[in-house]
């Protein structure tokens, strides 16, 4: 329907004698209104995901400092950890969840064998099963105050040994030596309890058995040795993985953390730079779209530029023959000037669209968000100081902003 269309325009426009520049006018002005509402619609959530960002970005900065467990701050440079050291403590933790299980199911084991001293047997007959009900209630105190216990004591050898190697003041240690009084006083009690209560179903409980096995009687006393060891080696693993637990379970999270924050971030980073991306592609198919329309109207009028702006075309194509004009060094002045006969160069065609005021500002905002975002993924965290700097390009922005 082509043809219709350059029919009805010779037909209607055909004899206006301003019909080229009243057409480039127009058509500059819908391209404008069309890129304004295109860039409307991709900044739609700019000053929300600018928002988050700098809250992002502050959040990641501040896990970019570690406090010691004697309150020293340290800057860490992430990442902290590789992924094989993740991996290794990520392992370590569904590990000790297993042991614990595994301690929990020995001490119940244990300690349900000494109902028998504590309930009588009426009680027992009545309630089938109260005896492991029993064992398993002393089975979580104990495993609980183990935990507790190898956590306070990993924690003041830790104290120590930071306040010797950077020759801190002894006395910073003293807070700590209540907990290895409560640790120590947790394990001993541990160790004599496991003890005492295999002596008890060594000498009280199996003598009172009615098992006439001879099989049973002759290994009763290695099984006892082995059920004591087995369930003091499983303690020992338990303390062994608190240490390396407890020594990187903070820095852990404050990874963790830093990790999530960064990839957050980079989500925003990578929305931010897509709008200004955008926006140059939007404006570019624009601007290529109502520069066609005006060839195309060339070709139905078979002119270029209305009759009386022959002169002003002449003078425009003579400076630029001489290079007393330079195309791409326009201001208002020379623009206004060759306004009507903007149709027959390309560069001031384009002028009258990007100097207008919305699109000059939102792509001028859209640049120094991510001037600002390129900035601050150089920016490295010292760590020869203690305090972090935020990068001043940031404070700059949310000082204007405010």
């Amino acid at each position: 329907m082509w043809f219709l269309k350059s029919w009805i325009y010779k037909g209607r426009y055909g004899e206006l004698p301003f019909k080229m520049r009243n057409f480039t006018a127009s058509f500059q002005q819908e391209c404008r209104e069309d890129i304004n509402n295109s860039f409307g619609r991709i900044t739609a959530k700019l000053d929300h995901i600018w928002t988050r960002w700098e809250l992002k970005a502050h959040k990641k900065l501040m896990h970019e400092n570690f406090v010691d467990i004697l309150g020293e701050p340290h800057t860490m440079k992430h990442p902290i950890f590789s992924e094989n050291e993740v991996v290794r403590f990520s392992q370590n933790k569904n590990l000790y969840k297993g042991v614990l299980v595994l301690m929990l199911l020995f001490e119940t084991a244990l300690y349900s064998l000494m109902a028998n001293l504590f309930l009588n047997r009426q009680t027992l007959k009545e309630f089938a099963g109260i005896e492991y009900i029993f064992g398993l209630g002393f089975a979580a105190i104990f495993v609980t105050a183990l935990h507790f216990a190898f956590r306070y004591l990993w924690e003041f050898l830790e104290a120590k040994n930071i306040i010797e190697v950077n020759n801190l003041d002894k006395l910073r240690l003293n807070p700590f030596y209540t907990k290895l009084v409560i640790a120590v006083i947790i394990i001993v009690f541990f160790v004599v309890t496991n003890i005492y209560t295999g002596f008890i179903r060594a000498t009280i409980l199996e003598p009172t058995s009615t098992s006439s096995s001879s099989f049973i009687d002759k290994i009763h006393g290695p099984l006892l040795v082995f059920s004591i060891a087995i369930t003091f080696i499983v303690a020992l693993v338990m303390a062994l993985l608190e240490k390396d637990i407890s020594e990187k379970s903070e820095k852990y999270k404050i990874y963790s953390n830093w990790k999530r924050q960064n990839k957050e971030l980079k989500i925003y980073n990578t929305q931010v730079k897509t709008m200004l991306k955008d926006c140059y592609e939007v404006r570019a198919i624009l601007v290529e779209k109502y520069w066609g329309i005006m060839k195309d109207l060339e070709r139905v009028f078979k002119i270029e530029i209305d009759e009386d702006k022959q002169s002003l075309s002449d003078e425009l194509f003579d400076k630029l023959a001489k290079n007393e004009l330079d195309l791409k060094n326009l201001n208002d002045e020379i623009y206004q000037r060759y306004l009507d006969i903007a149709i027959t160069r390309y560069e001031l065609f384009v002028y009258g669209i990007d100097t207008n005021k919305y699109i000059v500002n939102t792509i001028s905002k859209l640049q120094e968000k991510v001037a600002i975002i390129e900035e601050s993924e150089k920016a490295k965290p010292s760590i020869d100081n203690t305090e972090n700097e935020i990068p001043q390009v940031i404070t700059n922005e949310i000082d204007k902003e405010m």
